[in-house]
């Protein structure tokens, strides 16, 4: 317990001290504060940024996790992961279909989309494992 609340402090200690300082040099933080913030959305990111956001929120999760488990913070990132390949097929998914190319029926996309979900529902069935 005393380790936990120790890396608790110095989280704490980072983040609102030190995080600032990162934040100024650093395109990704910045980012992730608009997200965080709603000045920007999720889906106008691109990507790659969106990972990046999704990755920086994770290592946060992870840090603001008192008394989780690592198994639990792991499981939980997993997830998020999954959640976000998830969108993104599902966004090919809908663009391809949008696209009224009547030579494609998007299989491939929806493919994509069926093992995603897969990977997603196995995810979110380790949280609640894991999570209690």
């Amino acid at each position: 317990m005393k380790y936990t609340l120790r890396l608790a402090v110095i989280i704490f200690i980072v983040c609102f001290f030190f995080a600032p300082v990162y934040a100024d040099n650093n395109e990704e933080f910045r980012l992730y504060q608009q997200v965080i913030t709603g000045q920007k959305k999720l889906e106008q990111l691109t990507p790659e940024q969106k990972q990046q956001v999704i990755t920086i929120h994770g290592i946060m999760n992870r840090s603001s996790c008192d008394g989780c488990s690592s198994e639990c913070s792991d499981a939980k990132d997993q997830a998020e992961s999954y959640r976000s390949d998830l969108e993104n097929y599902a966004n090919r998914l809908y663009r391809c279909v949008e696209g009224n190319d009547l030579t494609d029926d998007c299989s491939s996309e929806f493919r994509r989309v069926k093992l995603a979900h897969s990977d997603f529902e196995s995810a979110v069935s380790d949280v609640s494992s894991n999570c209690n």
